[in-house]
């Protein structure tokens, strides 16, 4: 059953002379993130980008594939590796539906769920397993409806196994009510039970899992095999940890990284192959096996371009099938626009509101002063890094400092594991969540205290298009505040834009289309605006190094607060460069009150918990920064 593999041209040559053997074009894709509509490819040319062809040029590769394998007497099999809808307002208005639709038009054979894709919870996933024509294959996980282990192929007589399998650490990326009811199994012990159903069954063995291949693959392999020598012991975190673990698998498809390879993995050891795509749907990953059909074995394999096995789907090398193509813009033209509730239902039942606060005193460990204040609107921002960088410790000492500091509102940039993020807001009763729903990675949350505001509404503009917001749209939050006799809503606007590379380009395109976007909402008088973040840039830049010139040169509508303490070194945002990259903008609104009587600083929490070094080391590498101001009729 196991293959022999050889990546010398002449071997690849010579065996295919002397054997009876057929091509298995083995096409997938993964980390879709409800991608499939045509959008630039500015990763290609940010000025003059190419168009991806989408969702109607992936059906034009594989139909038109399908038909020339069919007239050579080769065999196309089509998979997906998980994370199909959550990222884009197409995908996530209908729960994914029309995204399953679209895959089951390109005829999918398999597919194994992702971690996002169980953002609007099991039920809905259980659904679009009804809506799919294929299989959704879960050997490791229980409580989805009529999920599959595993599905056997007929490849010109030669039987495929595909086994399914979820990243064992599917509750760290999802709220815990998006994943009740569901119970993950030991990876290995669900493998080698399947392989061991199927073994007599099939001549091929494929794993198709959600699990993915890291970035600098060889750096972490080395490190995986070092910790093994040293005897550290973990479990599996990634593919291609799996495959170095079975010796009965020839092929991992996977996904759950959106980081795509050109060419695969092989372990050097169980000589398992590992291949993953780009995310997005920017390509379609391709990999041709050669099959020997008397031997039942992977012979070698092949690429379709010179420069390996990722296709990129550009409309000027793949033209959209025209049918497909006027769906996906129906679908993405008929979106809603943002639902807001009404205001009215709000203002009736919020008379002399209590909101005084009403602190936990959850741990007491550490003495943090109180910096808000029941006369004030307080808000901060607050860059995370990675949140939870030391799991329970740094959970535990977040929420002792939130219930100290006692602010109306926090912007959090960089959660990474969401069901943490989660679990240390229910130690906080006092405040309630929403996390961005968009973002391809270190999502964006805002933390709100119940008593004072009501939620309108939630929005993540440039979601069909965030390359300059480095797949992070702004979190943009419409608010009642409501305390005492006072009501006024307001808008919270939270982003992370990009660092490093070519961050300076994008941060500045970036604002040109923010400052659109909140131009609009002060041309419809909506005036108060406050836009918090980790802005990875300095105010005090000039010329062709600022970033922030379309806000900077608004007076009109748009001030920073926290230009009157940029020039602090006592309260920079990040010490480590040092520098303030981490700012709170203000629209005109609140411009009055500001000048009168706000209030900005660097909330400096390394002063309490024992230094620099230990709150760098426990929570962050920036420090919060503070606007407190009075709320008026």
């Amino acid at each position: 059953m196991k293959r022999i593999i050889s990546l010398l041209v002449n071997i690849i040559f010579v065996s295919s002379l002397f054997s009876n053997s057929f091509k298995l074009h083995l096409l997938f894709t993964n980390n879709i993130h409800g991608a499939i509509h045509q959008v630039p490819a500015r990763f290609i040319n940010p000025e003059f980008s190419p168009i991806l062809a989408g969702g109607a040029g992936a059906y034009t590769y594989v139909t038109n594939l399908r038909t020339e394998v069919k007239a050579s007497g080769d065999f196309v099999m089509l998979t997906d590796a998980g994370n199909i809808f959550q990222g884009t307002q197409l995908g996530t208005n209908d729960g994914g539906s029309k995204i399953i639709r679209w895959m089951n038009w390109m005829a999918y054979d398999a597919f194994v769920p992702g971690v996002r894709d169980f953002d609007q919870g099991v039920e809905n996933l259980s659904r679009l397993r009804e809506e799919a024509n294929f299989p959704f294959l879960i050997s490791n996980l229980e409580g989805i409806e009529g999920k599959e282990d595993y599905k056997i192929i007929d490849a010109n007589g030669t039987k495929i196994g595909i086994i399914g399998l979820i990243t064992p650490f599917l509750s760290d990326g999802l709220l815990p009510e998006n994943h009740q009811g569901v119970e993950v199994s030991d990876l290995l012990s669900s493998l080698n039970t399947q392989i061991e159903k199927i073994r007599n069954d099939v001549d091929l063995i494929f794993v198709l899992s959600h699990l993915g291949i890291p970035y600098d693959r060889e750096d972490e392999y080395k490190s995986f095999i070092s910790d093994i020598e040293q005897g550290k012991n973990h479990p599996i975190r990634n593919a291609l940890e799996l495959a170095h673990y079975t010796d009965d698998v020839d092929v991992i498809i996977t996904g759950g990284v959106s980081k795509g390879y050109n060419t695969p993995w092989v372990d050097p050891n169980t000589h398992t192959i590992v291949v993953q795509n780009y995310g997005n749907l920017t390509g379609i990953g391709h990999l041709i096996l050669n099959i020997d059909q008397n031997n039942k074995i992977i012979e070698d394999y092949s690429f379709p371009t010179e420069r390996g096995m990722m296709v990129n789907l550009f409309t000027d090398d793949i033209w959209p099938n025209n049918t497909i193509q006027d769906s996906i813009k129906n679908w993405v033209s008929s979106l809603p626009s943002l639902k807001k509730n009404d205001y009215s239902l709000f203002t009736s039942d919020k008379k002399n509101v209590d909101c005084s606060s009403k602190k936990s005193s959850i741990y007491n460990t550490v003495e943090v002063p109180a910096v808000g204040s029941d006369e004030l609107l307080d808000i901060m921002t607050w860059n995370m890094e990675r949140f939870p960088l030391k799991g329970d410790s740094t959970m535990k000492a977040v929420a002792e400092i939130i219930d100290d500091l006692d602010v109306d509102i926090i912007g959090v940039q960089e959660v990474i594991k969401i069901g943490d993020f989660a679990k240390m807001m229910s130690w906080l009763p006092e405040y309630d969540f929403i996390l961005s729903q968009q973002s391809s990675f270190l999502e964006q949350a805002i933390i709100y205290k119940k008593n004072m505001f009501t939620l309108l509404a939630q929005d993540e503009p440039f979601a069909m298009d965030d390359y300059y917001f480095a797949g992070r749209p702004p979190l943009v939050a419409d608010f009642l505040f409501h305390c005492g006799d006072i009501k006024q809503e307001i808008c919270i606007v939270n982003m992370h834009l990009k660092c490093c590379g070519d961050g300076l380009y994008r941060r500045q395109q970036s604002m040109k289309q923010l400052h659109g976007f909140l131009k609009g909402k002060i041309e419809n008088g909506k005036n108060n605006i406050i836009v918090v973040g980790d802005w990875n840039d300095q105010l005090q830049d000039t010329g062709i190094y600022q970033s922030f010139s379309p806000f900077i040169n608004d007076k009109e509508n748009f001030l920073f607060a926290t230009d009157r303490i940029v020039s602090d070194p006592n309260q920079q945002s990040y010490p480590t460069w040092p520098s303030f990259l981490d700012h709170i903008m203000i629209g005109r609104g609140y411009f009055e009150v500001f000048e009168s009587k706000g209030q900005i600083r660097s909330v400096n929490v390394e002063e309490w918990i024992g230094g620099w070094s230990e709150y760098e080391n426990l929570i962050s590498d920036h420090r919060p920064i503070l606007l407190s101001i009075p709320i008026t009729r």
